[in-house]
């Protein structure tokens, strides 16, 4: 039996005003594991705790299993995302391109190098998807996905138009983007709401996830060129545990964080920072408070 039928069969017997335990036993065999994990899908607000103080313009907690939201702030305002932005690029990379494939260092960085976060690839030199998607992520370097953005479209107006478009396939209404890395320039939005389907479908890819979960990293190109990077991430090594994480700053979008964390059984949340001007103390005051106003 799969968790959602696990989940299904626990709100079919609180539906039915069934004892649990009787219903379980007339349904299917008892397996404590099983009810164990059937029961962290359904966060329950045991608390009333209204100590939630934030910079944040937007923020929005939400629990993986369930889908549930616990905690939401202006999670519909359209509003630039700067890197976080990066979310939508990588997957409209992993539609268009294979991670071995590999690429050509193209001039046009040079213009994103001299400002903002970059890891100083060599122009003309050559390096794989895999390895400009990790440094993308990780360290989010413009460089690193403006030269993917080339590889798939030819040029980042046309990227950005697909990337665009690729997000509105799956969902999300709300976010347009005007450029592959998030900076500022052009016609870009999104919300709460939509980095919340973002995370989640990067998530769902298990390579882009161990990207998203990595502190560092290095780019090695084929030509034997080796740039190391780290995280942007200041929550990385910290009691807060990252199962993934995407950090966006520019001065129109103020300061934003989007994480996927767990707490002390295993239930994993995600949360998102948007518009602040302090998004790590931010985050561990979002969290903290979910933890101690919520039981799975």
């Amino acid at each position: 039996m799969t968790i959602l039928e696990l989940s299904l069969l626990t709100v079919s017997c609180l539906a039915l005003n069934a004892p649990s335990a009787q219903c379980w036993q007339k349904q299917v065999p008892i397996n404590e594991p099983q009810v164990q994990a059937a029961r962290v899908l359904a966060p329950v607000l045991t608390g009333v705790a209204q100590d939630v103080v934030l910079t944040a313009e937007a923020a929005l907690v939400w629990d993986l299993a369930s889908g549930r939201i616990l905690f939401e702030r202006q999670i519909d305002q359209r509003r630039p995302i700067a890197s976080v932005t990066k979310l939508l690029s990588a997957l409209t990379v992993r539609e268009n391109l294979a991670l071995s494939d590999v690429v050509i260092i193209p001039p046009e960085v040079t213009a994103v190098q001299a400002y903002g976060a970059q890891i100083g690839l060599p122009v003309g030199e050559h390096s794989t998807v895999k390895e400009l998607l990790s440094a993308s992520l990780i360290a989010s370097a413009n460089d690193a996905m403006l030269t993917l953005a080339l590889a798939v479209a030819g040029s980042e107006e046309d990227f950005a138009a697909l990337a665009s478009s690729w997000g509105r396939a799956v969902g999300l209404g709300q976010t347009r983007a005007a450029n592959s890395t998030g900076l500022s320039g052009g016609d870009q939005y999104s919300s709460a709401r939509d980095v919340m389907r973002l995370m989640s479908l990067a998530y769902q890819d298990i390579e882009l996830r161990a990207m998203l979960a990595a502190p560092k990293g290095v780019l090695e190109t084929r030509e034997g060129k080796h740039l190391a990077y780290r995280s942007t991430n200041k929550l990385v090594n910290t009691y807060v545990p990252i199962k993934a994480a995407k950090t966006g700053y520019t001065r129109a979008a103020g300061q934003n964080l989007v994480i996927i964390t767990e707490g002390a059984t295993g239930q994993e949340i995600g949360a998102i920072i948007l518009g602040s001007t302090s998004r790590f103390q931010d985050m561990k005051v979002l969290i903290e408070w979910v933890w101690r106003n919520y039981s799975w």
